[in-house]
């Protein structure tokens, strides 16, 4: 962050699932939190995606369900933030640039990014350690005995569906009328018998 022409350095670790972008979503949140809401914000990032996600909930006609977004927790924040500098009448700018393009302050932000991931992971020195951004992982046997691992997905959502379906008729208490019929005694033999004359009639 560049502010009053001093540029304050701070390398933090990142926890949930692990994703540069997630590192990147985190970083906004530490600008937005560390300028004063009154004074205009330009953010350099070349994240594309970290950029883009928080966009998504501008709209007042639709926005995603939160627990469907990655990220959220972090998001959540910068949203919060944002809304507080719109409410001083300050403008914040994000702005992609290149990675890697020999930029001085991008290649001091990569070296401190370095740093942080480096650091001994320790929660209460940790943004966002997990909680609402850490996902849940969906483990299971398929048919052909091959171990699956999935985070939530349609895979998830259809296999969830079958394993209902399939454990629903598992405990019907009602049999089918062709069960009932082929229950009773003797019940199929002169439907059997009438099919076998007509064959070799």
């Amino acid at each position: 962050m560049w502010h009053d022409a001093a540029i304050p350095h701070r390398s933090e670790q990142v926890g949930g699932q692990h994703s540069s972008t997630r590192a990147e979503l985190a970083a906004v949140v530490v600008a937005l939190q560390g300028t004063p809401r009154a004074d205009e914000l330009v953010i350099l990032i070349d994240s594309a995606a970290a950029i883009h996600r928080p966009r998504r909930f501008w709209s007042h006609d639709f926005r995603p369900a939160e627990h469907k977004v990655k990220d959220y927790d972090i998001i959540h924040d910068i949203l919060l933030e944002l809304k507080w500098r719109s409410d001083s009448s300050s403008r914040t700018l994000s702005v992609k640039v290149h990675g890697h393009s020999g930029d001085p302050l991008h290649e001091e932000a990569d070296r401190l990014a370095v740093r942080g991931a480096d650091k001994e992971s320790n929660d209460e020195d940790t943004l966002y350690p997990g909680g609402r951004g850490q996902e849940m992982v969906f483990n299971w046997v398929d048919d052909a005995d091959k171990s699956k691992s999935y985070t939530w997905c349609p895979t998830v959502k259809k296999r969830i569906k079958a394993h209902e379906e399939k454990m629903s008729w598992q405990t019907r208490t009602r049999k089918t009328h062709a069960e009932e019929f082929l229950a009773r005694p003797n019940a199929a033999r002169p439907q059997l018998c009438a099919a076998l004359r007509s064959i070799w009639d």
